[in-house]
């Protein structure tokens, strides 16, 4: 056959060929082929586990949608009855007010009832006022304090009609005035006289306009209805006579 041994062995340098059994031949084979077949059995069980692992992940996923999307349906639909809700009691409040209202315009005589806004001026007196400037020494100015009467009875709570009376002071008609405006107010500034002369951004010229200061609350229990006390850097315009007050 050409081959001759080698002293060497396998690790002889001139060891070119391995001669083998039919037995040895077949070992061989059969070693091939489960190490084939155990390639292919690992390549087909991480093929299973990774498309196990994506569809995991597609269920956790439409899961997690879902119950999103449950969530958010379910908080839509709170969401809604909280507004409707909201919405029937502003409606019922604004009921009650404007009959307390008018009632309040027909105890005081205040005509057209159901029309007229139920504010008109107690008072209005110049005063002294004391504030601190920018180097907080003591300063005094005279200002205008003025007395405006609403049309709430003192049984309201002050919680309840504060910020009621605020914009309804402040909130233009459909002809675009303010009430404020009927007695010559330029603008309502919600901290005092010391900031006020010094906050160039909220008005660069004070001195030019007629400005209220935060207006403070009082009941009224002789009258029997809530109060407002404003002081303000000028005196009111000509009061219109449907703001004045009316003896009863």
């Amino acid at each position: 056959m050409g081959y001759k041994e080698v002293p060497g062995g396998q690790t002889d340098p001139e060891c070119t060929h391995v001669i083998l059994t039919l037995k040895e031949f077949n070992q061989i084979l059969q070693g091939k082929a489960r190490a084939e077949q155990e390639a292919r059995t690992t390549k087909s069980n991480a093929e299973r586990e990774i498309e196990k692992v994506k569809r995991d992940a597609r269920y956790t996923a439409q899961k997690a949608a879902e119950e999103a999307r449950q969530a958010v349906e379910g908080m839509q639909g709170e969401l809604a009855a909280e507004r409707a809700e909201s919405a029937h009691q502003r409606a019922l409040n604004a009921n009650l007010l404007r009959i307390a209202k008018e009632r309040a315009n027909a105890d005081r005589k205040l005509k057209p009832k159901k029309e007229h806004t139920g504010y008109f001026v107690v008072v209005s007196e110049e005063t002294e006022h004391q504030y601190k400037d920018d180097n907080r020494h003591m300063k005094r100015v005279m200002l205008w304090k003025t007395v405006i009467q609403s049309p709430y009875l003192i049984d309201f709570p002050v919680e309840l009609i504060r910020k009621q009376i605020l914009e309804e002071l402040s909130q233009k008609n459909e002809d675009g005035h303010r009430l404020i405006d009927k007695l010559g107010i330029n603008g309502i500034y919600n901290k005092g006289y010391g900031s006020m002369i010094v906050d160039r951004e909220w008005c660069a010229e004070p001195g030019r306009y007629n400005i209220m200061l935060k207006p403070k609350f009082r009941a009224n229990f002789k009258a029997g209805y809530w109060e407002i006390i404003c002081l303000h850097t000028k005196p009111l315009d000509v009061v219109p006579k449907d703001m004045r007050a009316r003896e009863k």
